[in-house]
């Protein structure tokens, strides 16, 4: 391996590239620094430190943060340093501390704890690419209702426990995968993520040295992280051992894998050449066998769907084991779980777009897969209109495979005869498109739904710059 290779699992589990850069060792440790730049910038804003002070440390925050990103060795050096103080925060302290002098170096960190660091450089990475699974998921969302919109009036098999179920079309199909599209974006968290507590959660230290300047060194470090509009709200309490707004960070990202995962399984469903009902733009072949032409995005976010769970499932164990100030394991047990499912978030929104915007319909199979299950798909329809009159035994003989269901009904009804029977459309009776119910008028509420007023997110702040 040479200097240029990080260590790295890609390979293991192809289609995490996508979501790599979101939340990968390099975008960790330009977290750091920018979250202990941005304490530098806030004691100086509040006239604790000097210019000169300032200027000096954000330099070698920003030399080291270059250092480090330039050279896989030196990434996986800090790493291996990480190992004996538990986190990242204090090797990269130390390879900041060898570039400064006295004042500056004093500045640096000061009063925080590697917990502070930590937490809003993750929060930070939360914050980015919760703005990206939000634009995704619209962009999705839009797709999907175009996709609906196109065939509104395409008649498809509905199935229940993978058995033919009724007539249903997949213009409404479409708007429920929207819909749950939709609702994930709706429900993006707040990411509030400024963490600032110093070494018991306190704020102690950042007391003694800041005195009557406190709450003016957090409001403008609470600026520095989340942009302008944050001194409008307020400074948040120390979270160290509240892990509750992780689980929700880590819900948000599941949901997002999840309905990815869903959408999939019905495509990959459809795209089985039994089924023939649709098609994929883009797919893959086979090592062995040439004439295949395998679904891989659905089958890779069918696959996220079945990552997902383990790695909720220890951030849920996480915030349960979270104690006293400062966890024992549990906090340290969320790094790669979150990182995981910022990953898989990302890379599944991006496979779902790919997949829907790719996606093909095939109206002819679809009907096809509808004849094919006819009429025993009728079973309920013919159980509602005539089954005072008709025995369960004559209408399973009207929905016998190979019969002539409307012949059979006919005569069914001859022998219980009641007035009007002469302007029942018995031939109209099995088609399909007569028995869709209320499909258009769900798809039509569904549709307005989706494109009535977007909510205001209010976790979605940009950025801010540090300057």
């Amino acid at each position: 391996m040479t200097d240029s290779v990080a260590h790295t699992r890609l390979l293991f589990a192809p289609g995490d590239l996508r979501g790599a850069e979101a939340i990968d060792d390099v975008a960790l440790v330009s977290a750091l620094g920018d979250v202990e730049s941005a304490w530098i910038n806030a004691q100086a804003h509040a006239g604790l430190i000097s210019a000169d002070a300032r200027a000096e440390a954000v330099a070698g925050i920003e030399a080291t943060t270059r250092s480090l990103l330039s050279e896989a060795s030196a990434l996986e050096a800090l790493a291996a340093d990480s190992e004996s103080g538990g986190n990242p925060v204090i090797p990269f302290l130390k390879a900041v501390r060898s570039q400064l002098g006295q004042d500056a170096s004093r500045a640096l960190h000061k009063g925080l704890t590697s917990q502070d660091v930590m937490d809003s450089a993750l929060g930070l990475l939360m914050a980015r690419v919760a703005r990206q699974t939000h634009a995704r998921l619209d962009v999705i969302a839009e797709a999907l209702v175009g996709l609906s919109d196109a065939h509104a009036s395409t008649v498809c098999l509905a199935r229940t426990l993978t058995q033919p179920a009724l007539p249903t079309t997949f213009g409404l199909k479409a708007a429920a995968w929207a819909s749950e599209v939709q609702e994930v974006q709706s429900l993006t968290p707040r990411i509030d993520y400024v963490q600032v507590g110093g070494a018991a959660g306190t704020r102690a230290a950042i007391r003694e040295f800041a005195g009557t300047q406190t709450e003016a060194l957090l409001r403008e470090f609470h600026v520095q992280l989340r942009g302008p509009d944050a001194a409008l709200t307020s400074i948040p309490v120390p979270w160290h051992t509240d892990r509750v707004r992780v689980l929700n960070w880590a819900s948000h990202l599941t949901q997002c894998v999840t309905v990815g995962a869903s959408i999939a399984r019905d495509v990959l469903i459809g795209t089985r050449p039994e089924v023939g009902e649709l098609s994929l733009a883009s797919t893959g072949g086979s090592s062995a066998m040439p004439q295949k032409l395998n679904p891989t995005s659905a089958v890779l976010l069918h696959r996220n769907g079945m990552r997902a769970p383990g790695a909720m499932a220890t951030l849920t164990s996480t915030a349960a084991e979270a104690i006293e100030e400062r966890s024992d394991g549990a906090w340290h047990a969320e790094w790669p779980a979150l990182s995981e499912l910022m990953s898989l978030a990302v890379s599944s929104l991006i496979m779902l777009q790919t997949m829907v915007e790719g996606l093909s319909v095939n109206p002819d199979a679809m009907l096809k897969n509808v004849d094919t299950a006819s009429p025993g798909i009728y079973a309920e329809r013919l159980n509602i209109a005539f089954g005072d009159r008709l025995s369960k035994t004559e209408i399973q003989n009207i929905i016998a495979p190979d019969g002539d269901p409307v012949a059979a009904l006919s005569a069914a009804l001859a022998q219980h005869p009641v007035a009007g029977d002469d302007a029942l459309d018995l031939a109209g009776f099995f088609s399909p498109e007569n028995y869709l119910g209320d499909a258009e008028d769900i798809r039509q509420t569904i549709i307005a739904t989706i494109n009535g007023p977007e909510p205001v997110s209010p976790g979605l702040l940009p950025f801010a710059s540090r300057k």
